[in-house]
């Protein structure tokens, strides 16, 4: 009896010894700037249009006896709003593991394209993980990372923002004083938001001008200058949009007014917004 009395106190100390079953998380996230690359900074801001790449490994899962494991997972990237940024993406590890990968974890990737008129904020990559042999155990993480966009001010009816005159296409300084000479181009840029965004984040909208001279008359008109009609993933909160004009060498100097003419042909909206420029 004593002997069998040994044996099982050294069994209970051998159980009070052994760490505990470690549940199921997601472990190891990072986000870096190429696949498997070397991690980006937590501080690290990234910019619209750019793709960021993330991954991170799943830990606690259930092995069967004979090594067996199920581990499926989601992910997606969301912005300070909570919209989606691309499709969700998902997967499983379904396999049967041999001796040797005793230390093996499931690693999750994704690749984050940053929408190029994206504003703004903190945004966070959403992983949920499901343990198909352990009840369906559940785990989840949110990442976050940071994206330093242009910002549009929004607004709930129809407007233009930030026109500005520009010296040159690839200026993007505004002119402090919008003169131009007979014969130069004069170039504008500026954002409309408030128009309707419908389902699946569809939007259509266009916009044309008048070139008045100082005394009211029409120099130049264009009925649609451009036009935009989509329905992206990404819900787009703004657009962006430019002019482009070449001036007569022979145009007399003087004051022009710029009549930009925009319609949100979803929304039943349109406004006119006037800019001043001179000929010198």
């Amino acid at each position: 009896m004593k002997g069998i009395a040994t044996v099982l106190a050294l069994a209970q100390v051998c159980a009070m010894a052994a760490p505990p079953a470690k549940k199921l998380a997601v472990i190891n996230a990072v986000f870096s700037d190429i696949e498997d690359g070397t991690p980006t900074a937590k501080d690290d801001v990234f910019a619209p249009g750019e793709s960021i790449f993330f991954r991170c490994s799943v830990e606690g899962f259930q092995r069967t006896e004979k090594n067996a494991i199920h581990v499926s997972f989601t992910v997606q990237a969301e912005d300070a709003q909570g919209a989606l940024l691309l499709q969700p993406a998902q997967g499983a590890e379904e396999t049967t593991l041999s001796p040797e990968d005793k230390n093996w974890l499931p690693r999750i990737r994704y690749t984050v394209v940053v929408p190029p008129l994206a504003p703004s904020g903190e945004y966070v990559v959403v992983v949920k993980v499901m343990d198909h042999l352990n009840n369906n155990a559940l785990a989840d993480a949110r990442v976050p990372f940071t994206v330093r966009g242009r910002d549009v001010a929004p607004s709930d009816k129809l407007v233009v923002r930030n026109f500005r005159f520009l010296r040159s296409e690839d200026d993007d300084k505004p002119l402090a004083v919008a003169a131009y000479r007979p014969g130069d181009a004069v170039w504008a840029r500026f954002d409309m938001t408030g128009y309707k965004i419908g389902d699946h984040n569809l939007f259509d909208i266009a916009y044309g001008l008048d070139v008045l001279r100082s005394d009211g008359s029409v120099a130049y008109s264009e009925e649609q200058a451009a036009a935009a009609k989509e329905a992206p993933f990404y819900p787009t909160r703004y657009q962006p949009g430019e002019l482009n004009l070449t001036l007569p060498k022979d145009l007399p100097t003087g004051s022009y007014t710029v009549v930009l003419k925009v319609h949100d042909n979803l929304g039943s909206q349109a406004i006119e917004t006037r800019e001043k420029f001179s000929v010198e």
